[in-house]
């Protein structure tokens, strides 16, 4: 676990020095949505 944590965190920092804040901010944007819609449908609809 703590190997995926440090080549996730190496791979994450070359991506966001490469494409910038904007990649970074769509990314985390995306996902937190995909992270609600999923707790709505846990909660409501399952």
């Amino acid at each position: 676990m703590a190997v995926a944590n440090v080549a996730g965190s190496l791979l994450g920092t070359r991506v966001a020095l490469r494409h910038g804040a904007g990649f970074v901010r769509v990314v985390f944007i995306v996902v937190v949505s995909a992270l609600i819609l999923k707790t709505a449908y846990d909660a409501f609809l399952k």
